[in-house]
């Protein structure tokens, strides 16, 4: 581009459906923006809304006040203005991005490629549009060719109509991609390798601008990125965090890496601070056994909502070994979190003792390992009810799937913090944490995995072996038929009972338990 040219990329936090609230941001963020010089700014994708509003796009006040509210903020600026919201044009919506300028709308587009797979169900409430997003844009008495997208319309492969082709055709001075992309592991590389694939025979600088912040369980990371004419990554904004980053589309700026077990904790850690800032909560209970999962929980939930917020709570029963119980203490010691022990012993013994008359002298199964378990859930819910806290509940992804967990339990909570991360990345994510002090006790690194709910019981399972496997069959991207594959991807299916009644998880995998994945409950077919 030869004409000097600074954007200003907005990657802001907004909270569905409070509208106010978003438009005091993107209003903030704009005169700000302005202040710095800038000579466009742009928004990330649904900016006033919020993403994904899902069933809200079928109430007709959720449309009416997006659009008025749009309105009302374009009286206000004069410096051309990027956003999106949500459009209504003769009776059908649009997920639609306005361009403003001297207090009007001077340009609409509307999505073309409407994503409807895994957490995307766009085509159920929006209608496509017609025509690629090309416009002049005249700024400090130059003229510009803006090329304007909206997430999905990048990710072009599975749909007939090329819209990178038609871009390029048009030859652009600059090309938007305003997003509302959630973090999955990886995705920022994939983002930028589809880019520079794309365009990179466009001669022109490339922005792409995305959304930051948790929405029930979705994370979006931000990571906006800024391409100069040659498809060369010249910036990028932080990941997991609101900025403005100011770009004139020619410098390049230092780019600092960030590891993927960085980004994990940067990612769930901003899942629940967002989950409880939006829902209104403050503070975090958590069951903490002196186990691996509890004590990753405890460090990502200090680490979101500080220690004065976060209460641990030890439950040792009969057959909790002596060094759980002091791993547990000492771990909170080391988060400086509020720490209570309630032993349930007594409460287990009350519970077998009038239960045996009715158990007619079976022996001891799993019922009696589950009412301990439960006896804790009961309790977690109490604190939460006394005090106002929300329990984070420990299990994790491979747990989750093999239906090794209890209902009403260890399952009980109000968010499932780590149930996207397999058991093996529980592990690497702690031990991540310990890198530079000894946070996380070792012992509780390096013990064998036990539940504690009967004598001398550990784990049933290699989880290096099975890990890897139970996300090949979650992810789709296995087909083996040896018997243990075969015998996994059954327990998987007829565990989703227990799934569908958990805690909402904290996506960070390209396919999470929750509402990217629908499986029956009902389900005869095994293979």
């Amino acid at each position: 581009m030869s004409k000097a040219l600074n954007v200003a990329v907005c990657q802001i936090n907004p909270t569905l459906g409070n509208f106010q609230k978003n438009i005091d941001i993107i209003s903030k963020n704009y005169k700000s923006a302005v202040e710095k010089g800038a000579d466009l700014v742009v928004f990330p994708e649904m900016s006033i809304t919020g993403y994904p509003p899902q069933d809200l796009l079928n109430n007709k006040e959720f449309i009416s006040q997006n659009i008025s509210c749009l309105n009302e903020l374009v009286k206000s600026i004069t410096i051309p203005c990027i956003l999106g919201y949500v459009d209504f044009e003769d009776n059908k919506k649009f997920n639609a991005a306005a361009v403003c300028q001297d207090g009007e709308i001077v340009y609409k587009y509307h999505k073309i490629h409407l994503p409807n797979y895994d957490v995307f169900d766009e085509r159920r409430y929006f209608h496509s549009g017609d025509s690629v997003g090309i416009f002049d844009l005249k700024v400090n008495n130059s003229d510009y060719k803006i090329a304007l997208q909206i997430c999905e319309d990048l990710w072009e492969d599975e749909y007939e109509r090329k819209i990178s082709e038609e871009i390029i055709e048009n030859n652009p001075d600059l090309i938007i991609n305003i997003s509302a992309s959630p973090f999955a592991k990886d995705r920022k590389n994939d983002r930028m390798k589809l880019i520079q694939s794309k365009y990179k025979d466009a001669n022109c600088p490339f922005i792409y601008c995305n959304l930051v912040g948790g929405q029930d369980e979705l994370i979006f990371d931000g990571f906006s990125m800024v391409f100069n004419s040659e498809s060369e990554l010249i910036d990028i904004a932080n990941a997991f965090e609101e900025q403005i980053l100011i770009t004139d589309l020619k410098t390049k700026e230092l780019i600092e890496n960030i590891s993927p077990n960085e980004q994990l904790f940067k990612a769930l850690s901003l899942g629940i601070k967002d989950y409880f800032i939006k829902t209104g909560h403050e503070k975090a209970v958590i069951g903490l056994s002196g186990g691996i999962d509890s004590a990753l929980v405890a460090c990502l939930a200090v680490d979101a909502l500080g220690s004065e917020n976060v209460s641990l709570i030890s439950m040792p029963s009969r057959f909790s070994s002596d060094h759980s119980k002091s791993d547990a203490k000492q771990l909170a010691k080391n988060l400086d979190a509020n720490f209570k022990t309630v032993d349930i012993d007594s409460l287990f013994q009350a519970y077998l003792d009038v239960m045996n008359v009715h158990f007619d002298g079976s022996n001891p199964n799993v019922a009696e390992e589950n009412i301990q378990s439960r006896i804790r859930g009961n309790i977690l819910m109490a604190f939460s009810n006394k005090f106002g806290s929300l329990v984070l509940s420990t299990g994790n992804k491979t747990e989750l799937a093999l239906g090794y967990c209890t209902l009403y339990g260890d399952m009980s909570g109000g968010l499932s913090a780590i149930g996207d991360l397999n058991k093996t990345e529980v592990y690497e994510l702690s031990k991540w944490i310990n890198q530079y002090n000894e946070t996380i006790p070792n012992n509780i690194i390096n013990k064998e995995p036990s539940a504690e709910l009967a004598p001398d019981q550990v784990d049933p399972f290699d989880y290096d072996l099975i890990s890897p496997i139970v996300d090949k069959i979650v992810f789709g991207d296995g087909n083996e038929q040896n018997e243990q594959y075969l015998s996994l991807k059954k327990k998987i299916n007829i565990n989703e009972h227990k799934r569908r009644q958990a805690a909402p998880v904290l996506r960070v995998s390209k396919k999470a338990f929750g509402i990217g994945r629908r499986i029956p409950i009902v389900n005869h077919f095994h293979e």
